[in-house]
């Protein structure tokens, strides 16, 4: 799912930062050996393609843990709240 568009070494020649990006073009990533990491999301158009937004974190598991717990609260409220309709 991911392609790697460029790796940046430090001088001991380990990797500093890796610069990846998503097969569809839709999200890219700046990854820096410490963990703390730009993802940019894009929309995709056949003309174009444009950032977004830009997410910065340093704990991608707890990002994805939130994610979750968010998704899960927003489907419970709507299915519960629309099920009256």
């Amino acid at each position: 799912m991911w392609k790697v568009k460029y790796k940046h070494n430090r001088a001991d020649g380990g990797i500093a930062a890796v610069e990846l990006e998503s097969e569809d073009g839709r999200m890219d990533v700046n990854a820096r050996w410490d963990g703390c990491m730009e993802i940019h999301l894009y929309t995709v158009t056949e003309e174009n393609r444009e950032l977004k937004d830009t997410i910065h974190t340093c704990d991608l598991r707890g990002l994805i843990e939130s994610l979750g717990s968010l998704d899960s609260v927003i489907r419970d409220y709507f299915e519960e709240n629309n099920s009256s309709l």
